[in-house]
């Protein structure tokens, strides 16, 4: 049973209650009011940074240097050297192909070589005396020539049985095996130098005036995440090509560390024209409608709308100019939603911490307050 004194105080708070209620009711709907009109947007300061004007397009990695290796001469690879993968020095031995009927052959020129010149000796001598007519020393001397000519051809051939590299790199294919009949002028091996490679790219004739000879640019590989390699334009073709109305440039790239390889896919970035210490925003604060350009400025909760021009854009942002300053903050989300002066509520932005509060610190009696205003 409840005494006369706890009835009375229990009415007393029901009392309270409803007064507080009544009385907050018009508050309550102010501050409804207020937050419906308060649109959530997120924002970005302006700030200043270097700027550049890229075009961006495509292309594969070749090597400046690579060669394909061929043998002149016919036979049995006798010895392989190399396997792919290995880096081999300018003039290194590769293969080598069976040369005995090359020796034979070099040997059997030279013995018609010597046996040709002891006769060129006796004639000379008999050709002193006039014992033998001008016509058959003439004839003499070209078949000594011929001689000459079969013992060189005959070196040349034993010295093609020992296939060796024409330039510096690595064995990129190997396409015969020890024991494998090779036939004359056979592709055997496949060489890059990967220390020095190119990409050769086509841009569109109306870039012509803003490329020039050692232009810099950008190169990035799935493979390589998270690290950029710098190019420099190499050569441009003083020829537009008439059916695609393009023009070939082509970018030396330095692979010192050779951690880009031949045939790597690359995004590149070739850079135009740069802009130092200039004001820039994120490109998705930007608005376009009929060719004019605009973005929100948050001044005091509101919304202030900016006409803007728009510079170079790089990645994500834009450089602009116009009736702002730096460190501004301007809406980046949830601008599409606003309008001049449109009250906002900024989402990133951290909440403070005496707004927090603690539900146990109420009172039984504010606890019969808060049920009652239900």
């Amino acid at each position: 049973m409840l005494t006369f004194s706890k009835k009375l105080l229990l009415s007393s708070a029901l009392l309270a209650a409803t007064f507080l209620t009544a009385c907050s009711e018009p508050e309550a709907k102010e501050e409804d009011k207020v937050a419906e009109f308060a649109i959530p947007v997120m924002v970005a300061s302006i700030e200043r940074k270097d700027i550049s004007s890229n075009f961006h397009t495509t292309a594969t990695l070749e090597s400046r240097n690579e060669a394909d290796i061929i043998t002149r001469v016919t036979g049995i690879i006798e010895e392989m050297s190399v396997e792919e993968g290995d880096f081999v020095e300018k003039g290194q031995l590769l293969a080598r192909v069976d040369a005995r009927r090359y020796q034979l052959a070099l040997d059997k020129a030279e013995a018609e070589l010597g046996g040709i010149e002891q006769e060129l000796k006796r004639l000379s001598l008999m050709a002193e005396k006039k014992l033998v007519s001008a016509q058959a020393s003439d004839k003499l001397k070209y078949q000594h020539r011929a001689a000459v000519a079969a013992k060189e051809l005959a070196l040349l051939d034993l010295k093609d049985s020992q296939v060796v590299a024409p330039i510096a790199g690595y064995i990129a294919k190997r396409l015969i095996k020890t024991g494998h009949f090779t036939q004359g002028y056979q592709k055997l091996f496949h060489i890059v130098d990967q220390s020095s490679l190119q990409a050769v790219v086509y841009l569109p004739e109306h870039k012509l005036s803003y490329v020039q000879l050692g232009q810099q640019a950008l190169l990035q590989f799935s493979a390589r995440q998270g690290k950029q390699f710098l190019a420099q334009v190499r050569s441009i073709s003083p020829v537009i090509d008439s059916r695609s109305g393009t023009f070939k440039v082509i970018l030396s790239i330095a692979n010192d560390e050779l951690l880009l390889k031949p045939g790597m896919f690359a995004q590149i970035a070739l850079t135009f024209d740069t802009h130092k210490d200039t004001l820039t925003i994120p490109s998705d604060a930007i608005i376009t409608l009929d060719n004019q350009s605009k973005i929100y400025v948050v001044k005091d909760n509101k919304a202030v709308e900016v006409l803007i021009n728009k510079g170079f854009v790089q990645e994500q942002f834009t450089e602009i100019s116009g009736e702002f300053h730096e460190g501004d903050s301007v809406v980046v989300n949830g601008h599409h939603n606003l309008k001049a002066n449109a009250l906002v509520e900024i989402l990133n932005v951290k909440a403070s911490d005496d707004d927090s509060f603690n539900d146990e610190e109420l009172t039984e009696t504010e606890t019969a307050i808060a049920k009652a205003t239900k």
